[in-house]
C-alpha cells in the first residue's frame, strides 16, 4: 500500500513506500561487526503498545544509498514508511552519531514530522484504542496532503466511522455526501430545462437508499468552494429536490463538522474564510424543528385492527404494532432483540438502544413489559427457536462487533419493504400518507406525555432517553408492576386478545 510520507521545509512531497521484508532488502536492527548504528535514538518514540523508530535498510555495498524509514511496530507487527531521505552506511553514522551542518536540514524536516504529525497520529489513536496500520495510513494521508479535497475528507471520515463499526454515524455521513456531489453535479448543468430533469430525478429518487436504483453521483469539490454562497444556493437546491429542513440541518452540520476535522490538527478552512456563523456574511444552519409524525392512539388501533391476506402487508402490520407496544423501540433495535432479552420473571423485554451503548460508560437498560398483542406478533412473526434472534431479519448473522456493517445493511434491506407497505396501509385506512415506522417512537412517547400525562422523567426512562441531567430523575424509581400499569393503557379496549395474560410468558 502506498501512503504519503513526510514533508520537508522546503515543500515536497516524499512519495511513500512501504516495503515488505521479501522485497529484496533485508532489515538489520542489529549494530554490524563495526558498530554502525543501523537506528537513530534520537526518533524513538512508544505508547502503549506501539513503538516507532528511525532506521536504515541494509546493504550489501556499505557505500550505496539505502531508504531511511519511520518503522512502526504494534503487536509485533511492523510496517515501514519511507521519510524521503536515503544514505550510504557512512553518511548515516554521521548522521546519527555527529551533529553535522549538512544534515541540519534533513533532521529538521524529520522532527517535524515525527513531532507534529507521526506521533499526533499515533497518540490520537492509541488514546481512543482505535490503533490499526489502516487508520494510521488515513491519518497520514489527511495531515501530509495539501491537495485534499472535500471528497477525501468526507470518505476518510466515513471510512474511519466504519473502522469504528458506527456504521449508523457512517451512514450519515454519506448519506449528506451524496446529497454534496448531486448539488455539485447540478451546479455544472448549464441548460435550464436539464437542471429541472436532475431536480425531478433527485425527488423520484429521494427515499431509494440501497440497491441498484439508488442514485449515486460523483463529482470534486474543493475546500476553496465552500463558501456562504455555494451553502445558500446548496440549501436551496435541496429544499427543492423535496429534503426538508430538519434533514438539511443534519447535512449541513456534518459538513461543518468534515470541515472543523475534529480527527485532524486543524480545520480545513479557517480565519475568514470559515463560511458558518451567525454573523454578517456567513451562513446560518437552520434548525428544522421536529416533524410532528405522532399517531392518535385510535389510528394505532385502527393499523392493529387492520386485515389482510397479503404476507407482506401483515408482517408490516405486525412489526409496525409491536415496535409501538415495545416502548416505540426503532427498527433496529427490533431486528437485534434476541429471546435471551426476555426476563420471565418479571415478564419483560430488557435491552439497550444500539445508539447510545458507545456514548456511556453506564449501561441504560430499557425495560418494556410484554402485553398480549406482543405475544400474539411473536407467535405469528417470530423465530420458532428461541436460541437467537426473537425475530428472524437478522437469521444467520453472529451478533458480534466484526459484523456490525453486515448486520446494518440487512437491516436497511429488511426496513424499506415495511415502510413501503405501511404507506399501502395508510392510504386504505385514510391515514398519514408518510406512515413508516418512525411513527412508533413519536406516537408512543407523545400519547404517555399529552394523553395519559405520565410523568416526563417516566417518560424518558421508559424509552432511554438521558436522565443525567435532571437531579430529580435519581429518585424516580420505576417497578415492573407500574411500568405494566402504564403500557397497558395503550390497549384498545375493545379488542379481544387471543393470548391472555396471566403474569408469565407462553409461546406457542
Amino acid at each position: 500500500m502506498l501512503i504519503i510520507g513526510c514533508f520537508s521545509v522546503f515543500s515536497y512531497i516524499c512519495l511513500p513506500i512501504v516495503y515488505p521484508n521479501n522485497a529484496g532488502y533485508k532489515i538489520d536492527y542489529m549494530y554490524d561487526r563495526s558498530n554502525i548504528v543501523r537506528s537513530d535514538p534520537s526518533f524513538k518514540y512508544k505508547n502503549r503498545n506501539i513503538s516507532v523508530i528511525l532506521t536504515r535498510k541494509y546493504r550489501e555495498n556499505s557505500e550505496e544509498d539505502a531508504p531511511a524509514f519511520w518503522r512502526v511496530t504494534f503487536n509485533r507487527k511492523m510496517k515501514h514508511y519511507f521519510s524521503g531521505f536515503e544514505f550510504s552506511e557512512s553518511d548515516w553514522d554521521d548522521f546519527v552519531n555527529r551533529d553535522l551542518k549538512k544534515h541540519k536540514t534533513i533532521k529538521q524536516t524529520l522532527d517535524r514530522f515525527f513531532t507534529f504529525t507521526l506521533k499526533p497520529a499515533i497518540d490520537s489513536l492509541a488514546e481512543k484504542n482505535n490503533f490499526s496500520f489502516d487508520a494510521l495510513d488515513n491519518l497520514l494521508i489527511v495531515a501530509t496532503n495539501p491537495t485534499i479535497t472535500l471528497n477525501d475528507a468526507f470518505e476518510y471520515r466515513i471510512e474511519s466511522l466504519k473502522n469504528d463499526y458506527k456504521i449508523g454515524n457512517a451512514s450519515i455521513y454519506q448519506s449528506a455526501y451524496n446529497a454534496l456531489m448531486r448539488f455539485k453535479h447540478y451546479q455544472l448543468i448549464k441548460k435550464r430545462d436539464d437542471k429541472k430533469a436532475f431536480i425531478n430525478l433527485c425527488i423520484e429518487k429521494k427515499n431509494i437508499n440501497v440497491g441498484k436504483n439508488v442514485l449515486i453521483i460523483n463529482e470534486k469539490i474543493e475546500f476553496d468552494e465552500i463558501t456562504p454562497q455555494f451553502l445558500n444556493e446548496c440549501e436551496k437546491f435541496w429544499e427543492e429536490s423535496g429534503i426538508s429542513y430538519a434533514t438539511i440541518g443534519i447535512y449541513m452540520r456534518t459538513l461543518r463538522a468534515v470541515i472543523n476535522n475534529s480527527e485532524g490538527e486543524e480545520p480545513y478552512i479557517t480565519g475568514i474564510k470559515y463560511p458558518f456563523g451567525i454573523k454578517r456574511g456567513k451562513y446560518v444552519i437552520p434548525e428544522g424543528g421536529r416533524r410532528d409524525i405522532a399517531l392518535p392512539i385510535e389510528d394505532i388501533w385502527k393499523i392493529e385492527n387492520y386485515e389482510t391476506n397479503n404476507p407482506v402487508l401483515a408482517t408490516a402490520r405486525d412489526i409496525f404494532v409491536f415496535m409501538f407496544y415495545c416502548n416505540g423501540l426503532n427498527f433496529g433495535d427490533l431486528c437485534r432483540l434476541r429471546y435471551e432479552n426476555i426476563d420471565a420473571s418479571n415478564n419483560e423485554i430488557v435491552f439497550q438502544r444500539k445508539k447510545t451503548l458507545r456514548k456511556t460508560t453506564k449501561p441504560t437498560f430499557i425495560y418494556v413489559p410484554i402485553l398480549p398483542p406482543m405475544i400474539e406478533i411473536i407467535n405469528r412473526q417470530g423465530n420458532k427457536n428461541q436460541d437467537g434472534y426473537i425475530f428472524p431479519f437478522l437469521n444467520g448473522i453472529e451478533p458480534i462487533e466484526s459484523n456490525e456493517r453486515k448486520i446494518v445493511n440487512e437491516i436497511r434491506l429488511r426496513l424499506d419493504p415495511i415502510n413501503s407497505s405501511l404507506k399501502v396501509i395508510a392510504n386504505e385506512l385514510g391515514l398519514d400518507p408518510e406512515l413508516s415506522t418512525s411513527y412508533t417512537r413519536n406516537s408512543y412517547i407523545t400519547h404517555l406525555t399529552s394523553e395519559l400525562l405520565v410523568n416526563p422523567i417516566v417518560v424518558r426512562k421508559m424509552v432511554g432517553h438521558s436522565t443525567r441531567k435532571d437531579v430529580t430523575a435519581g429518585y424516580v424509581n420505576i417497578t415492573p408492576k407500574k411500568r405494566r400499569e402504564i403500557n397497558s393503557k395503550l390497549l384498545n379496549p375493545e379488542k379481544r386478545y387471543t393470548t391472555i395474560n396471566s403474569g408469565s410468558v407462553i409461546w406457542e
